[in-house]
């Protein structure tokens, strides 16, 4: 499956600082079997917690992924979700562990893409923005993060959400679901697309099932491959939260979320963008105009 705008290519991007270029050779040496301890991220807790208080940490083990360059070696990662605001945790002794903080009120969307056993999740914040890359089998780990990450940023001070749910929900309503709609499901307005019927040939990518989803917090957009259950193996995905979204643009089969920080795209059918973009569009555009807040008229001096 491609992915989304910046997610996609942040699987395949340069080695960040604290990574280092490797030959294939060592690479099949370095690489990580599914570990068995994603709940037990040690010294990274502590430090995460200090940051934005006590919550949900997800560890990403050291591992190898591709990049434009060859292959890059990335240390223990752990993202941390407290009651402040969201943390990425960077095992790079002397340097500072932390690599970047993002306060709830200043989240702005969420990007999610996976391709074979890598995986990235983008979070854009107004000041910083937080890579982190995984591999795909530590999908519902990340999951449940995500949906405390969402609910928390925009339901601030409510109650903590269930968990993303059992790997038994079906596609058709993943619209429902706490991976979407963060239990507001009787506001939730979405557009679908079937996907494309599989190829004659295995090496042929098919289109998969897409759906643009519009709940009273976010513009979600969802890809998923069919017969494949998403709470359990995994979607793209991108989440915009509704009050900084300046319009929706794009054309083709491409669908483009303005927000002040810039823009974040992803790739659909023509149907669907379109469709998405002349039906949602014009509620945004409504809400936009809604918040804008008029200038009370100076009152007239007394004598």
């Amino acid at each position: 499956m491609s992915g989304t705008g910046s997610a996609r290519a942040e699987l395949t991007a340069a080695a960040q600082p604290w990574e280092v270029q490797v030959g294939r050779d060592l690479a099949d040496r370095l690489d990580t079997k599914p570990p068995s301890r994603w709940s037990r991220p040690g010294a990274a807790a502590e430090d995460l917690a200090d940051l934005v208080g006590p919550g949900e940490v997800v560890l990403a083990p050291s591992a190898t992924r591709p990049s434009g360059d060859g292959v890059v070696w990335t240390p223990e990662q752990a993202l941390g979700a407290g009651a402040r605001g969201v943390a990425l945790w960077v095992d790079d002794l002397p340097y500072p562990r932390i690599v970047g903080a993002i306060p709830y009120p200043e989240l702005i969307a969420v990007e999610h893409a996976m391709a074979g056993k890598h995986a990235c999740l983008v979070l854009t914040g107004v000041r910083t923005t937080l890579v982190f890359r995984y591999r795909s089998w530590a999908w519902p780990a990340v999951a449940d993060l995500l949906t405390h990450v969402r609910s928390r940023a925009h339901r601030p001070g409510s109650a903590e959400p269930a968990h993303a749910g059992p790997p038994s929900l079906g596609w058709d309503r993943l619209p429902a679901s706490p991976l979407v709609a963060l239990g507001h499901t009787r506001h939730t307005r979405y557009l679908g697309a079937e996907p494309e019927l599989p190829r004659r040939w295995l090496w042929q990518q098919s289109r998969p099932a897409a759906f643009v989803v519009l709940t009273r917090q976010e513009l979600v957009v969802v890809r998923h491959v069919l017969g494949r259950r998403p709470l359990a193996h995994g979607v793209q995905l991108l989440a915009v939260a509704r009050d900084r979204i300046a319009g929706l643009a794009g054309r083709g089969d491409g669908l483009r979320v303005v927000t002040s920080v810039g823009g974040f795209g992803v790739d659909l059918g023509v149907e669907l963008a379109g469709e998405a973009r002349l039906r949602f569009g014009s509620m945004l555009r409504a809400d936009g105009r809604r918040r804008v807040v008029r200038r009370a008229s100076k009152a007239a001096p007394q004598a």
